[in-house]
């Protein structure tokens, strides 16, 4: 068993945490590093990497995967963001003939249901509860029939971030996100008081044949942007969640490969779905923390291994996981106070980007951080 994984992603924790997750498994990936600003990233220089090539456009990315490809065998192709996931599936039909793509059979199914609009409709099919949502032109946008508070969003993922989901208290703020956002339309959410925020991070087999979803993340401390925040996860048999729609809207997609499904839960224990992600999660490392690995359970499914002895659901341990430099911006802020985050530190079983047995990630950060 020595096929190779390619792992293409950004200078983000997200491409670190598979690099580690198949790197303590003693598998080194070939690496794709999307970084337009960055020659020299920083997740370049884990230790579980075999070789690697950085690219600072998209559309670089095919010829980067042929020039490190070199077994008859097709490799093992793992994304890290949402651009990646679009990108694979719009070349599916060229690619998959010398590579393992995570998608669907179809070119371009995958990035149709990254249109949020497409996304919810599936969702309500499928049983699931979403928030009431409309779609307005950021060049025209019609402000009657909006709500407040609510949240804007891009309509389709891979052309935002994270840090494009805002909550608008009004129709000025709104005005000014849609000054401001570079996305042609937009979806707009009921805003959902909530009582948690939880997501699913998994891996679908074989279009949903088979569906591996260990436990459930909740943010204990919200980040400013984004959803990456410290967070605490544990395994699935502790929670209670619609789990038979929600592998039915999994299965409609056609999905394999890695994935994370984000839901909110309101103060009257009624869950909705916000989105599915098509991708590896940035969160993803608490799942490997706990004690099973999805990367590694994607690379073995593949390499046509079984993988029922690494469905350990019953020795899986809750775990307290860490964004280290994301979560410090509240001390920064004035948010928390230092000692209570050194307190935090001490109690955290996983960083997401320090690990002590792949230190030189971590302290690239640190130079670039304090140093440039």
């Amino acid at each position: 068993m020595n096929r190779e994984v390619v792992v293409i992603g950004g200078n983000h924790h997200n491409t670190l945490s598979i690099l580690r997750s198949l790197g303590e498994k003693g598998i080194k990936s070939l690496l794709i590093v999307l970084s337009p600003y960055d020659p020299k990233p920083f997740v370049g220089y884990s230790k579980y990497i075999q070789k690697k090539i950085v690219v600072t456009n998209i559309n670089e990315i095919s010829l980067a995967m042929y020039s490190l490809h070199t077994t008859a065998e097709k490799a093992i192709v793992i994304a890290c963001n949402d651009c990646i996931s679009s990108y694979l599936d719009m070349n599916h039909n060229n690619l998959s003939k010398d590579f393992v793509l995570p998608g669907s059979k179809d070119e371009g199914m995958i990035t149709h249901f990254m249109d949020k609009g497409a996304m919810a409709q599936l969702a309500v099919k499928s049983g699931l509860n979403i928030p009431k949502s409309i779609i307005i032109s950021t060049a025209n946008p019609e402000f009657e029939s909006i709500t407040y508070p609510c949240i804007s969003k891009p309509l389709v993922s891979k052309n935002g971030s994270k840090s494009d989901i805002v909550i608008c208290e009004d129709e000025s703020a709104l005005r000014k996100y849609l000054n401001h956002c570079r996305c042609d339309k937009i979806i707009i959410q009921e805003y959902i008081s909530k009582d948690i925020e939880f997501q699913l991070i998994g891996c679908s087999i074989k279009g949903g044949d088979k569906i591996i979803i260990p436990g459930v993340s909740i943010i204990l401390r919200q980040p400013m942007n984004g959803n990456t925040g410290f967070l605490r996860y544990f395994p699935i048999k502790e929670f209670t969640y619609d789990k038979s729609s929600c592998f039915e809207f999994i299965r409609s997609t056609g999905y394999s490969g890695l994935f994370s499904v984000e839901f909110i839960r309101d103060k009257n224990g009624t869950d909705y779905f916000m989105e599915i992600n098509f991708r590896n999660d940035g969160n993803s490392i608490c799942v490997t923390a706990s004690g099973m690995n999805l990367p590694y359970i994607w690379y073995l499914y593949n390499c046509g291994e079984n993988i029922e002895s690494e469905l350990c659901y019953d020795s899986m341990r809750e775990v307290l996981v860490m964004p280290e430099f994301q979560d410090f911006k509240n001390v920064k802020h004035r948010q928390l106070s230092l000692s209570n985050w050194l307190k935090d530190v001490k109690k955290t079983d996983r960083f997401m980007v320090f690990s002590k047995h792949d230190q030189k990630p971590f302290w690239m950060v640190v130079f670039k951080q304090f140093f440039h």
